[in-house]
């Protein structure tokens, strides 16, 4: 079962192995940069310039028009350690359980080929995905200990760590 962790995820972003943000496959009419204008994906293209395009071109690349990627890790990796988790199609939608489990098997697979690292993943579906907890917990709980899943403390609560 992966560790659950409350607070701002940013923080264990050095020693994290693997540092994955939630993210959709809606990439812009260019066709070459993936649209992260909330949450998580717009904290990581504001820290790290030109990464919706990379996503954009690696999700056109692998997907095409399909837009189901699941996860991707950089193609750089370990040298880069941000990679994308899918939790939906189109940024306006819901997050989709279907795509949350199938992130979640390629999650769980790479780590059993990486078996000593460590992964940090914002707690995928909520916030902007508006899926309740309990539904996505069941999914999320087959993930491995190397796994420490973050989420924002609520709002007012933010001391209370």
């Amino acid at each position: 079962m992966p560790q659950f962790k409350t607070g701002d995820m940013w923080t264990a972003y050095t020693a994290a192995d693997l540092f994955l943000i939630t993210t959709n496959s809606t990439l812009k009419k260019s066709g070459h940069a993936l649209v992260m204008g909330r949450g998580i994906a717009r904290q990581a293209k504001e820290r790290f310039p030109g990464l919706d395009v990379a996503l954009g071109r690696q999700i056109q690349a692998l997907c095409g028009n399909q837009g189901i990627y699941g996860l991707l890790a950089s193609p750089r990796w370990p040298a880069a350690k941000l990679g994308a988790f899918q939790v939906k199609r189109h940024y306006s939608q819901a997050a989709s359980l279907e795509l949350v489990r199938r992130s979640t098997a390629a999650l769980r697979a790479w780590c059993t080929e990486h078996p000593d690292t460590s992964v940090h993943l914002n707690y995928p579906g909520i916030g902007n995905g508006r899926l309740r907890h309990e539904v996505v917990l069941p999914i999320v709980s087959q993930l491995p200990e190397q796994v420490t899943i973050w989420e924002y403390p609520p709002l007012g609560k933010e001391n209370v760590l």
